[in-house]
């Protein structure tokens, strides 16, 4: 993972610490000269003495995370807790870098454990996050980028993770809702209830597939460096149905300000969309909008627009 978003984190600034490199304090709390030394020593047998460490544009759900400017060259090191109740998502991604064909993203250059923490080093990865907004010349590449995640990940590469209809499978979003958050819930979904509990149910046998999907995609896990796309933050992929990760999408394009009808026709432009079936699609948006409505999480309502769209 290199400079990239998760999960409505937020990074601090940098401060300046004299006689030091300029550190990155993360959400965590965690600065480079916070880490344990045997973590540092190993890093650095790796890259060199480390001299500045500047943090990510976005959030991290690491412990640690920056961008080491280092004697033997840059490279961008996550690192967690092995205490951390997340720290498998960094092990997954670790396991899911070394099966990413070529141009993917950034390749894992290292692996350090010590002191009861584990640190990932990628390669330093050019560009900016993607813009998603209505209007913009990158979601044309963005497209292109779908349809070439799912070429070259169909079949699924091996790896040891929950299949996605087996991580959805069982759950009781819609139906919890209406038991007991009722009051939450505005008229519109009352009234869909029972329509939004089924296509809950259903979803799992309709997002199966054979395609290893990133499942997170936002804009600044998408890098763009000129006409080329690098996708980051490979902590919860699955294989599924190839459209799925255009169907995350869309909910943020909708995030950012397109319609549900202008992020389906730019949708349209997607081959694995233009072939899922609409029933298949609508489910997905159902249990991801129950999921995010249950939370109380802001894009339970973008997900709900969605909803009305395709229901009415």
């Amino acid at each position: 993972m290199v400079a990239t978003a998760a999960r409505n984190d937020r990074p601090t600034p940098l401060v300046a610490c004299p006689g030091r490199a300029r550190l990155l304090r993360t959400p965590m709390g965690h600065a480079w000269h916070d880490l344990p030394s045997e973590l540092r020593t190993g890093i650095e047998e790796r890259i060199g003495p480390v001299a500045r460490a500047t943090p990510p544009a976005a959030g991290t759900v690491s412990d640690f995370s920056a961008l080491l400017d280092a004697a033997d060259g840059p490279a961008f090191c996550k690192a967690v807790r092995e205490d951390n109740a997340k720290a498998w998502m960094h092990r997954l991604e670790s396991a899911v870098n070394s099966v990413l064909p070529p141009g993917i993203g950034p390749r894992l250059l290292w692996t350090v454990e010590a002191a009861g923490w584990l640190a990932l080093g990628f390669e330093r990865a050019p560009g900016r996050h993607a813009d998603l907004s209505p209007g913009s010349a990158d979601l044309p590449l963005v497209a292109r980028t779908l349809e070439t995640l799912a070429e070259t990940l169909t079949p699924a590469p091996p790896l040891r993770t929950l299949r996605l209809a087996d991580r959805w499978s069982g759950q009781r979003f819609w139906c919890t809702l209406g038991e007991r958050h009722r009051d939450r819930l505005d008229p519109w979904v009352v009234e869909h209830l029972d329509t939004l509990a089924f296509a809950e149910r259903e979803a799992p046998g309709l997002i199966d597939g054979n395609t290893l999907v990133h499942t997170d995609l936002t804009g600044p896990n998408l890098l763009v460096e000129g006409s080329t796309v690098q996708v980051v933050d490979w902590a919860f992929p699955a294989p599924g149905a190839a459209w799925v990760d255009t169907a995350y999408l869309v909910i943020r394009l909708i995030q950012t300000g397109h319609t549900p009808q202008e992020a389906e026709r730019w949708a349209d432009s997607v081959s694995m969309w233009r072939a899922a079936s609409p029933w298949a699609i609508t489910t997905f948006v159902a249990a991801l909008a129950g999921l995010w409505t249950l939370r109380a999480d802001a894009l339970g309502a973008h997900g709900l627009a969605w909803l009305r769209h395709r229901l009415g």
